[in-house]
């Protein structure tokens, strides 16, 4: 059923309310009061049934909590326990009085985001830029030039050798015939482990020849797993097909071929070079990300299936800016790895490294400032949980892209308002407030999200 407003507390008369125990400047408290939650009920109305089901959480509380997930990154399980010690972060989904019990079973976060989906997810962060430019933080102007670039987003997945996917397959193979009650003639399991850490051990000392000789030992055992499941399953159910298939493919494959199976639970896992000293290869999915050119707010995060050339990804990744901030862009400055793009519209592409006669010497500095989306993009990574995605499936990678970009502009519009409480106190402890050069110095950035937690 659609959700319900949020419950009233049966002792609200006995508790103090958090507007007499809070600080009314703290950052979470202004955001929570600047933000419009209306928007979501209405962008998200149609993610749930009228009449079938026990009623939904407020929907207040959910879109909070993704918020802050994000914001401080927090898994589901940290987050919900986080959040019974913060006053503060239960300001934040819209309760007045201190609650003792966790608000949801983690669990209900996975439900609830499989439910809503990635396209709908937008609607959080088109509500962080849309703040900020009520709040006079970015101007239309500044979101009609954008910095795009792509990165990978890595999956939980462990690095794919052969003879590990090969165990796994052994093992995984054991488990779905037990538990299906076919008896197996030999699991394989001991020896596929013996002959996996010899693999290893001939690859490291590099006698490649006695590496294959185990590595063909397990193919033969994958095979005969297979056969004998085959053979003595009474039915073979969908999930069952599904190994058997993803097993033999594995078993089958050989080290140059293209498109190679790289995991069993998340077969659409992709290997992406991006030219990297420290790191050869990414095992994920290519997310393209476009950021103001001046202020490098995060106007589109965008989940890139199948590891597509950078520059046949412009125009899909332009198009999204413009769904999210709601206007016509006019610059794009990318990297040279955008050379041969696919875009044809009004916008017009600066691309690094070309000679413009005859640029002045603002638009100079907006080249130059187009390696400014390299940084975001490690924050997003160390900071917002796009570092390593473990949810699930490509629709888990597309969720955790968009959600990384609101927490990330969530984070600068935490900052945003520490600092301006933080001039405002100033102002009061100094009446003489100094409007030169000597103006007193701003606290340090990272000062503003411990505030802020």
């Amino acid at each position: 059923m659609k959700p319900k407003p949020q419950p009233r507390d049966a002792f609200e008369l006995f508790q103090a309310h958090f507007d007499q125990i809070l600080n009314p400047g703290h950052a979470l408290i202004q955001l929570a009061r600047k933000i419009d939650w209306s928007r979501f009920d209405a962008a998200f109305a149609d993610s749930y049934s009228e009449d079938m089901g026990a009623p939904a959480k407020a929907m207040r509380l959910m879109v909070g909590l993704h918020y802050l997930k994000y914001t401080f990154n927090e898994s589901d399980e940290s987050l919900v326990e986080r959040w019974v010690e913060n006053p503060y972060w239960q300001y934040f989904c819209g309760f007045t009085h201190m609650q003792h019990e966790y608000p949801i079973h983690p669990t209900s976060m996975t439900k609830w985001r499989n439910r809503v989906g990635a396209e709908r997810l937008a609607e959080l962060l088109k509500e962080t830029i849309d703040l900020a430019v009520r709040e006079k933080q970015v101007s239309l102007r500044d979101l009609q030039r954008v910095n795009v670039d792509t990165t990978v987003q890595e999956k939980n997945v462990t690095f794919p050798t052969d003879s590990k996917l090969l165990y796994k397959a052994v093992v995984k193979l054991v488990h779905a015939a037990q538990s299906r009650g076919v008896r197996l003639r030999q699991s394989y399991v001991r020896v596929g482990k013996k002959a996996a850490v010899k693999a290893g051990r001939y690859a490291h000392a590099k006698q490649y020849k006695r590496m294959r000789r185990q590595l063909r030992k397990l193919r033969t055992y994958v095979g005969r797993l297979i056969r004998d499941i085959r053979r003595k399953a009474e039915a073979l159910d969908d999930d069952l097909v599904t190994l058997l298939a993803r097993a033999n493919r594995i078993r089958q494959q050989q080290p140059k071929d293209s498109h190679k199976l790289y995991s069993l639970h998340e077969p659409e896992v992709q290997c992406i070079s991006k030219g990297k000293a420290h790191k050869r290869y990414e095992f994920g999915q290519k997310v393209a990300i476009a950021t103001t050119n001046g202020g490098n707010w995060i106007v589109a995060s965008r989940m890139i299936a199948n590891n597509p050339y950078d520059g046949h990804t412009l125009a899909e990744t332009l198009t999204a800016v413009e769904s999210i901030i709601g206007i016509s862009v006019t610059d794009a400055y990318v990297d040279k790895g955008y050379r041969g793009h696919d875009y044809t519209g009004a916008a017009e592409v600066h691309i690094a490294g070309q000679r413009y006669n005859g640029a002045s010497r603002a638009e100079r500095k907006r080249r130059r400032r187009r390696s400014a989306v390299e940084p975001k993009i490690g924050h997003l990574k160390s900071d917002h949980r796009m570092d390593r995605c473990f949810l699930a499936g490509l629709h888990g990678d597309a969720i955790n892209a968009v959600l990384a970009a609101a927490g990330s502009n969530m984070r600068k519009l935490l900052r945003r308002f520490f600092y301006t409480l933080i001039r405002w106190l100033e102002g009061l402890l100094c009446a003489d407030w100094p409007t030169t050069k000597h103006r007193h110095r701003a606290p340090s950035p990272s000062f503003a999200p411990m505030y802020a937690a």
